[in-house]
């Protein structure tokens, strides 16, 4: 009877597990929590890298009516996600 309450209480989880929130991703520079934040808001958030600087400075224009980010956090933002130059 002990080892079916052990089993279920390790399947199901206890009462505070299920109530704790996740814990955030801590990786990357300051920016990458508003990038998860900000652009997880309406659609999945883009890779860094995945598109050029020009594309994400394109898309950030028709972004700045609905988000409302300081110019420097702008900036933070394409040096994330953007290559960087060589």
């Amino acid at each position: 009877m002990r080892a079916l309450a052990v089993l279920s209480a390790l399947l199901l989880g206890s009462p505070a597990m299920a109530c704790a929130p996740a814990a955030a991703p801590t990786d990357g520079p300051p920016i990458a929590a508003v990038h998860r934040h900000q652009c997880g808001k309406c659609h999945a958030p883009p890779p860094p890298g995945s598109h050029s600087r020009e594309e994400f400075e394109t898309a950030f224009g028709r972004h700045h009516k609905r988000v409302h980010l300081t110019q420097e956090e702008w900036q933070a933002m394409v040096d994330y996600l953007a290559p960087s130059a060589n």
